[in-house]
């Protein structure tokens, strides 16, 4: 799960029942289903779903299907959901049998570990039209690809003892997907350390930059062991991951993709690049865990979802962070004028997946109604409201998520149509798009766009195959697909990539921000592999964190602390004056050190 956030939280997600049951003169519900999610991890804000009844207007995602249903079935229709920190206390929870659920939201391994312990049935596809019609085809793929050894049943239900293997694909639901990278402030950085921002731009293109000594002290990294451990397997194994890019034929030598190799180099080169990444034997372990104790000595310290604040707040320069919490921090940021940026290295790193699952306790009425919720999840009006609410990115495709991305990221939005003083796009009394002078519908795809400077950034992997009754919408003839955004939906102008040199050599790269973040460009996804369960060597990588994580405070990180006790000692000397404002000094330092243990 890339959302980190409070421990276990039972709510009703109704506000409405909620209050009612306030006051005592709450209605039962007919059907309750319990769903197990993370915190933050589903759309909380106000949206309009268009049914066919005409518009509606829900306050969250979890209340709107509760309504929807509701009137659907004519009964009550309840959910309560409850949320967990990590996938570790999900998994716990679950061995203790004291909770029991219908559904459940865990991480790609996590999935894997979950069928291993015999807990979860098959999806029924065709219960979920939505993820059927609009999810897209290559992440469907890679949980497909996923796979995991399930106990076997005879006809009657009785385990054989035998164990069968089973794909991912068949017992998940793509949710929510995303890689983790290198979160940055180059103004920040390049004050501190007195290092010029470009450079700062280039350096952060590399895994090594976070055992540069030159940004000691700047950044903080997860207080996750997979995630870290990862990290460590690309610093590790760096060169081999190299030499394996340049015989490829698939890269050239800055490890771009060439043309017309983006199916070859995801046939040939990511499953060389998977295995790699999924190295878990006991010497490959310890070799990470060299490499790691040296990154201890060069970072401030641990963090487990602080770090898009600090980052915001200028406490650090540097974050290893997941790309939803990357958009969160960009976005927040910008507010005050602050330009943070985000950055997948050029020789590729994590994508991660999280999905739903249906339990074997999930049966009669609470099943039908269970398919009914991860219809409406993957409806993509839904889906855009999840993702415009937690800033995390979606399975699915189709025209209304394909808008969503055009309004955030491509240009053109802003010069087909009018925009107020402060940037915004107008809309009429229809909500529609007012165009500005000389543009209309079809200017998309007849204005001469080669004329801006801008890149192009293609998502066909995202979206192709999830729109194609569309088509005809964006594009003069959606027969033809070119390899333009004028003739291809698929293949966006952008203006939020800009091109880097390294001082020293001249060399360039492509640094990014929130575009990068929410949908990496399709020539970079051959480069990212996912994590797999470690099976029985988990005992090596969590002896390996342990040790990893034993003093966890840096030498950066002793030295701040330090000075904070030295300051706590003049506070207390300074008498029963200040008593009020120590206090309130001491429980946020108090935080700071909970946070660290």
């Amino acid at each position: 799960m890339k959302k980190k956030l409070s421990s276990k939280i039972f709510f009703l997600s109704a506000s409405l029942m909620a209050a009612a049951c306030l006051s005592g003169c709450a209605t039962p519900a007919d059907i309750v289903i319990h769903v197990f999610n993370c915190e933050d991890y589903i759309g909380l804000d106000p949206f309009v779903y268009e049914g066919e009844d005409g518009e509606v207007e829900y306050s969250s995602v979890v209340q709107g299907f509760e309504e929807y249903e509701s009137a659907k079935l004519g009964k009550k229709v309840s959910v309560v959901y409850d949320t967990y920190d990590t996938n570790e206390t999900m998994l716990s929870s679950l061995k203790t049998g004291r909770s029991s659920y219908d559904l459940i939201v865990a991480s790609d391994y996590a999935i894997q570990r979950m069928m291993v312990m015999g807990l979860l049935q098959p999806i029924d596809f065709t219960r979920v039209p939505n993820y059927v019609d609009y999810a897209s085809s290559y992440l469907t793929g890679q949980l497909d690809a996923l796979s995991a050894e399930i106990p076997e049943r005879d006809e009657n239900g009785r385990l054989t003892g035998e164990r069968l293997p089973a794909s991912v694909g068949d017992y998940a639901l793509g949710y929510m997907w995303g890689t983790l990278g290198i979160l940055y402030n180059p103004a920040k950085i390049s004050s501190s350390k007195g290092i010029s921002e470009e450079q700062v731009k280039y350096d952060m293109g590399s895994w090594h930059s976070l055992w540069d000594k030159r940004y000691k002290g700047e950044m903080s990294v997860k207080d996750s062991m997979r995630d870290t451990y990862s990290v460590g397997i690309m610093e590790q194994f760096s060169e081999e991951i190299e030499t394996d890019l340049a015989t490829s034929g698939c890269f050239d030598e800055d490890y771009n993709l060439l043309p017309g190799k983006w199916q070859e180099a995801l046939d040939s080169y990511n499953p060389k690049l998977t295995d790699i990444f999924n190295r878990c034997d006991e010497d490959s372990v310890l070799q990470v865990k060299n490499t790691l104790m040296k990154l201890k000595e060069n970072i401030f310290g641990f963090e487990v979802d602080s770090g898009k604040e600090d980052m915001v707040k200028g406490l650090i320069g540097m974050n290893l962070a997941w790309s939803g919490d990357a958009v969160f921090a960009m976005d927040t940021a910008e507010v005050t004028g602050t330009e943070i940026y985000y950055s997948i290295p050029k020789t590729g790193g994590n994508i991660w997946f999280d999905g739903w699952m249906m339990t074997k306790d999930c049966v009669g009425e609470r099943q039908d109604v269970s398919y009914d919720f991860l219809n409406w999840l993957n409806d993509p009006q839904v889906a855009a409201a999840n993702m415009n609410y937690i800033g995390y990115t979606p399975y699915v495709g189709g025209s209304i998520i394909l808008d969503l991305v055009r309004e955030w990221y491509d240009p053109r939005m802003y010069e087909i149509y009018q925009t107020d003083e402060e940037g915004e796009l107008i809309v009429d009394e229809n909500d529609e798009y007012v165009y500005a002078e000389g543009m209309n519908e079809n200017s998309w795809y007849t204005v001469d766009w080669s004329t801006y400077e801008w890149d192009t950034y293609n998502l066909t992997y995202m979206f192709e195959g999830t729109m194609d009754d569309e088509l005809a919408d964006y594009v003069a003839d959606p027969t033809n697909l070119g390899d333009t955004p004028e003739t291809n939906p698929y293949i966006f102008y952008t203006d939020a990539l800009e091109e880097v040199a390294d001082e020293a050599t001249g060399d360039t790269l492509l640094a990014g921000r929130q575009f990068l973040a929410q949908y990496p460009e399709q020539d970079w996804i051959p480069k990212l592999a996912i994590m797999k369960d470690y099976g029985e060597n988990n005992k090596f990588v969590l002896a390996m964190w342990q040790d990893v994580k034993a003093n966890n405070l840096p030498l950066a990180g002793v030295i701040v602390f330090a000075v904070i006790l030295v300051a706590a000692a003049v506070l207390i000397a300074v008498g029963l004056v200040a008593k009020w404002r120590f206090k309130k000094l001491r429980v946020a330092r108090r935080k700071a050190i909970n946070r660290n243990a």
